[in-house]
């Protein structure tokens, strides 16, 4: 067997034993399931979009194998498809040819383009459940799922205590389940980066992520998804909310990408992100905030703006 082929096989069962670590009870498991596609791009990212595409396979039998065909589901959903999905995107390239020098230059697809590509997927799959979730309806299915979920884990609450977590919950709970799986894979996919050109094993170079830039067309789904939670009514409502959050998450990562740009323009840059971050875990106003600072740099160009700005710091590393 090829090397190649190898090293995806293993990759795969790397990321399958990493995504049933929460069923099996391993110690930090919901870090593991979150870093489990990691292996899957790391050596996409390295050999090629073929050898994550192999790895992805032999997940799909470890997961059906150690965890039936729901893991198997879950795992070929979260973990194996965004994966490949991310590293073929990632390595599109264009080369072209100066005429007068002669000199080729390569375009690699842009990092942007992939984030908006993930939202409208979570957009789309949110979307699509609950369409298929019409009877009792998506709130109803969450709500007793929630409800469910806290009576395993919490049995000695009673029951009305539980009903009003599940109710607290259940609001935003499906957007927060989509929004996070595009953060975390497009966290695993900058890791990943990070790692193979550390390692000097990267097919494509380093991106400069805090310039990225969303495509304009990304601007129709979200306008349209708060048409529907405003002027909608119960389940399209609910639906119409949701479908803002996921729709809102590439934007939220502009943001930062914003925030990150500025920083760099001024002193104690790395004290300043730590803060902010902090800020951000304790308060979902901020997390607004930065949304909203990605939707006006999509529309108005805020570091375009401050680009003439004397820089108070001489670090000019990339944020």
């Amino acid at each position: 067997m090829p090397r190649e082929a190898l090293i995806g096989i293993g990759a795969g069962l790397a990321s399958a034993v990493a995504s049933l670590a929460f069923v099996a009870g391993v110690p930090f498991a919901l870090t593991l399931v979150y870093l489990s596609p990691l292996p899957l791009m790391a050596v996409g990212l390295t050999l090629g979009p073929r050898v994550t595409v192999i790895g992805a396979g032999a997940g799909l039998v470890a997961t059906g194998l150690g965890g039936g065909v729901a893991s198997m589901l879950i795992f070929g959903a979260i973990q194996a498809f965004p994966a490949m999905l991310v590293v073929f995107m990632a390595l599109l390239r264009r080369e072209s040819t100066d005429p007068q020098g002669g000199l080729s230059a390569v375009t690699w697809y842009p990092v942007g383009h992939i984030v908006a590509h993930l939202g409208m997927i979570g957009g789309l799959l949110l979307i699509l459940t609950a369409l298929f979730t019409v009877n009792p309806g998506l709130s109803s299915l969450i709500s007793n799922h929630l409800g469910e979920t806290f009576e395993m884990i919490a049995p000695q609450l009673p029951e009305k205590g539980r009903q009003r977590f599940a109710d607290m919950l259940t609001p935003l709970f499906p957007g927060a389940v989509a929004a996070s799986w595009v953060i975390m894979t497009v966290v695993n996919s900058v890791i990943a980066q990070g790692l193979v050109v550390r390692m000097k094993n990267g097919i494509r170079p380093r991106p400069q992520y805090s310039a990225i830039d969303l495509p304009h067309w990304l601007s129709w789904p979200l306008v349209l998804a708060a048409a529907v939670a405003l002027a909608g009514s119960g389940e399209w409502k609910y639906v119409g909310r949701n479908a803002v959050m996921v729709f809102a998450t590439p934007y939220f990562l502009l943001g930062l990408a914003v925030v990150h740009s500025l920083a760099r323009r001024v002193s104690y840059t790395g004290l300043l992100l730590v803060v902010f971050y902090l800020v951000i875990v304790i308060s979902l106003w901020a997390t607004l905030v930065v949304a909203g600072i990605g939707v006006v740099e999509q529309w108005f160009g805020l570091r375009d703006r401050t680009q003439t700005l004397p820089s108070q710091t001489g670090d000019d590393r990339d944020n």
